[in-house]
Order: C-alpha cells, then structure tokens, then sequence
C-alpha cells in the first residue's frame, strides 16, 4: 500500500453533462430506490444519479488493461474514472458493476477504505473484462490508493489488486477499486472511448 506513484489527472466539468453517453451509464440495469437531482451548479440540474446498483453488459470479449486512475472534484460531482488501454476488441469500453457495500462485506473488510477514520459508505466497483498485466507486463504503474487533492465526499479510492479472479482465463479478469465516502451519496456512472474508461460520479 505504500507505493510512492501518483498520478492525479485533473477532469473537466461538462455543463451539460448527461449519464448516457453512446456505451450508456448503467440505467438500464438500476433500479433507483431514492433518486435525486443535484443542483449545486449549472447544469447539475440534469444530472439524475440515484444509490442504487448500476452495472452494464459486457460488448467486449477480451481483457482491456488498467492504465490509470484518476479523481478530481467538481461543482456537480466527484469524479473518479479509470481509464484502459485497449484489448483485441478495438477501442470499446469495458463492462462494470457499481454498488454499496458494507463495510465488512468479504474483501472489503480488511481494506483500507473499511478502517479509514471518517468513512461511511463504500463504493465496489468491479470492471471487465479488465486486467493490470499484459502478457505478464504491468500496465498500471499508479498508486494502489489514489493521492486525493481536497474532495467534496470521497476520502478514498483503493485499489484492490490481491483479490483472486474469478477464473485462470485472462478474458474472464476484473479489476475492483474502492470508493470510501463521508456518508452514502447519489451517485451515476459513465463509459467511453478513446481511450476506453469508466467512471463514478458521486454527487455533492
């Protein structure tokens, strides 16, 4: 955890931000429980983000590879986003869940976003197909826990890269970061290419 490479890559605010971009921000699979609309700026307004699970389906059938990861504030949002570089399956985002979990869910109990004073809600977010290595290489030359500057709700965002995978198929792997937040915020989702990223938007 105590890796000393940071990588902070400041995001712009788009005004007229919207959660559907051509790859979709995971509605169709969330079933929003206590949606909200966030109007701390222009354009927030039209912003709908709820806390309820958003996931998509994968379009890709072989592994991208985690290059970077990145958080900044913003007037609407915090907005974390992980960013890939392409597998065998062109320039294509990945597919990924986004959910709550307890704090002493298995894998992220003995984090440190679970044990960070201060934090109240946990963000899983589980990509794939995505790996940090290729061929054995790693791509992901980035902190394990993200230098955050000054954030509106997240306290944290940690990279879980000892958690077994799912199968020995490298086109099975997924990559699982952790978002440790002040209290559970309303949150949406992103995907896109050029290059192929997904990101969390945690509503202030």
């Amino acid at each position: 955890m105590g890796h000393a490479r940071a990588r902070v890559v400041g995001l712009a605010l788009a005004i007229t931000f919207t959660t559907a971009s051509c790859f979709g921000g995971g509605g169709g699979t969330a079933t929003p429980t206590s949606t909200t609309s966030s109007n701390n700026g222009p354009g927030c307004q039209f912003i709908v983000a709820s806390e309820a699970k958003r996931a998509t389906l994968p379009i890709i059938n072989q592994s991208v590879f985690l290059d970077d990861a990145a958080a900044a504030p913003t007037v609407c949002y915090d907005d974390i986003t992980f960013t890939f570089q392409p597998g065998g399956d062109a320039d294509l985002p990945p597919a990924y869940t986004v959910q709550y979990v307890p704090l002493n869910a298995p894998g992220v109990v003995n984090s440190s976003a679970a044990s960070l004073t201060g934090v109240k809600a946990v963000l899983e977010v589980v990509i794939h197909p995505a790996s940090e290595a290729n061929a054995g290489k790693l791509t992901y030359q980035g902190n394990l826990r993200l230098a955050l500057q000054p954030m509106n709700h997240t306290l944290i965002v940690e990279y879980l890269n000892t958690l077994p995978q799912p199968s020995p198929d490298p086109n099975q792997s997924q990559v699982v970061w952790l978002i440790g937040l002040d209290q559970k915020r309303p949150f949406t989702t992103d995907a896109a290419n050029s290059p192929p990223r997904v990101s969390v938007l945690v509503m202030n």
